[in-house]
């Protein structure tokens, strides 16, 4: 997907990432505001290695640019004949300008072309802004649960998902 805007909060390109440190940086930069948090995000804990872990188990992860520049990251697995996405992540400076939802379109573009019909997330339950960003993209709640996370914090999550190529 190669878009070209003027403007320079705009995303240029939208392709896959395999520089894990660009890609750690990202997420770090973006879940940094969990690092005080009770329940810190196991995204804070992501390291080259873990990302390149994640790489070879089949993962593959998104990056939005502007310009040259990495402001967003998404990682991607086909699983249970869906696509699920995870770690969503955009530059706090580019937070509220579309990146989010071009790199969910983007997915749920290469989903249709895929034939896979379901693209699924998992939110924290307390993260109401999250929530209400993926139901105004199209997504439903299907499941809540308790999740414990990689770092063993227990809390509650919602499932999303969103049915494509109806």
């Amino acid at each position: 997907m190669q878009i070209n805007h003027s403007e320079s909060n705009h995303i240029t390109s939208i392709t896959t990432v395999t520089n894990t440190k660009q890609i750690m940086e990202v997420i770090h930069a973006a879940f940094k505001r969990y690092e005080s948090d009770s329940m810190p995000s196991s995204a804070l804990a992501e390291t080259s290695a873990t990302i390149e872990g994640d790489l070879k188990n089949g993962i593959v992860i998104l990056g939005a640019y502007v310009k040259e520049r990495l402001v967003g990251v998404v990682k991607v697995i086909s699983k249970n004949d869906c696509y699920y996405f995870s770690r969503l992540a955009v530059l706090p400076a580019f937070q509220g300008k579309g990146i989010a939802s071009s790199l969910v379109a983007y997915i749920e573009k290469v989903a249709t072309e895929k034939n896979i019909d379901i693209v699924q997330c998992k939110v924290r339950k307390s993260e109401t802004h999250n929530i209400r960003l993926y139901k105004r993209l199209g997504y439903s709640i299907t499941t809540e649960e308790m999740t414990t996370s990689p770092t063993g914090f227990v809390m509650e999550t919602v499932t999303m998902e969103k049915k494509i190529n109806k």
